[in-house]
C-alpha cells in the first residue's frame, strides 16, 4: 500500500514539473511502451554552430524586367549562375499575360551568399522592385531549446517511474504520460529543425519578365474586345429568345380573351337602328 502511494506521489510530481512552461500541446496517443528500460536518445537539432550566437532569418524578393525577346536566355543564364552559387531552386512557374510574360521562382542560398546573389540578380535586368526582411529569432530558438530539455528530463523521470512500478493501473497511467511527452517532444524537435533550416538557408523570391511588343498587345486587346462583343451579343440574343418564349403564350391567351370579350359583350351593347320609313315627319 505504501509503495503504491509513493508511486502516485512521484507521478504527480512529474506531471507538475512537466506542466511548467507547457503550452498545452497534446495529441491522441496510440500504442504501448512495454519493454522500455531507459529513455530514448534524442539528438540536439541545430546545436553545432549556433550555441551562444544570434539567430537571424533572411528573406528577400526581387522583380526584374529584361529586354524584349531575351526572357528565355536571361532565365537560363540566371539558373546557371544560381547553380554555380549552390542555390536550391524550387516553385518555378511561367505565366503569359496580355502585356507581358514572366517566370517566377524561389531559391534558397547560404546566408553568407545572400548579398552576392542579390547583386548578381540585379545585373540581369532592370530592377523594378526589391525588398529584404531580417528577423531575429534568437529568443524563439532559446525558448524551444529550453522546452525540449524540460521534456527530455520529464521523459527520463517517467521511464524511471515505469521501471519501478508493478501495479497494472499505474503502469497504464505512466505509459499514457510517456506517449504524451514523446509526442510533444517530437513536435518541438520538428519546430526547432524548421527554425534552424530558416536560419541556415535564406530565401529569395524572384520574378523576371519582359513586355510584349506593342503590336502584339494591340492584337490581343482587339481580340479581347471582339470576344467581349460577341459574348454580349450572344447574351442579348439569349435574353430576347427567353423573353419571346415567356411572353408569346401570355400574348396568345390575352388575344383570345379579348376576341371572346368583343364577340360576347359587343353584341349586347349594340343598339338596333330605327328604319327610315317608320320615322314620323314633324307637324307644321
Amino acid at each position: 500500500m505504501l509503495k503504491q502511494i509513493a508511486v502516485l506521489v512521484m507521478l504527480i510530481a512529474i506531471l507538475a514539473f512537466g506542466c511548467i512552461g507547457q503550452e498545452g500541446i497534446s495529441l491522441p496517443s496510440s500504442g504501448g511502451t512495454e519493454g522500455m528500460p531507459s529513455a530514448p536518445a534524442y539528438e540536439d537539432v541545430g546545436k553545432s554552430s549556433y550555441d551562444g550566437g544570434q539567430y537571424v532569418t533572411k528573406e528577400g524578393s526581387i522583380t526584374l524586367k529584361v529586354a524584349e525577346g531575351t526572357l528565355e536566355s536571361k532565365f537560363a543564364e540566371m539558373k546557371e549562375t544560381l547553380r554555380i552559387q549552390g542555390a536550391e531552386t524550387s516553385d518555378v512557374t511561367y505565366n503569359e499575360y496580355s502585356d507581358r510574360k514572366q517566370y517566377t521562382l524561389t531559391v534558397k542560398v547560404e546566408p553568407n551568399k545572400f548579398e552576392s546573389v542579390n547583386a548578381m540578380l540585379q545585373q540581369l535586368g532592370e530592377v523594378k522592385d526589391m525588398s529584404v526582411q531580417l528577423e531575429d529569432v534568437t529568443q524563439q530558438y532559446t525558448d524551444l531549446d529550453t522546452r525540449i530539455k524540460n521534456r527530455e528530463i520529464e521523459l527520463e523521470r517517467l521511464y524511471e517511474l515505469y521501471n519501478q512500478t508493478s501495479n497494472v493501473s499505474d503502469l497504464l497511467e505512466v505509459e499514457r504520460e510517456i506517449t504524451r511527452v514523446e509526442t510533444e517532444l517530437e513536435l518541438l524537435k520538428q519546430e526547432k529543425q524548421y527554425l534552424v533550416s530558416q536560419v541556415e538557408q535564406s530565401t529569395i523570391r524572384i520574378t523576371v519578365y519582359e513586355d510584349k511588343p506593342a503590336t502584339q498587345q494591340l492584337t490581343l486587346s482587339l481580340e479581347g474586345l471582339g470576344t467581349m462583343f460577341f459574348a454580349a451579343l450572344a447574351a442579348a440574343v439569349t435574353l430576347v429568345v427567353l423573353a419571346i418564349g415567356f411572353l408569346l403564350p401570355f400574348a396568345i391567351v390575352v388575344g383570345i380573351l379579348w376576341l371572346v370579350y368583343k364577340a360576347f359583350w359587343g353584341s349586347k351593347k349594340a343598339k338596333p337602328r330605327q328604319p327610315e320609313h317608320s320615322r314620323i315627319p314633324p307637324q307644321p
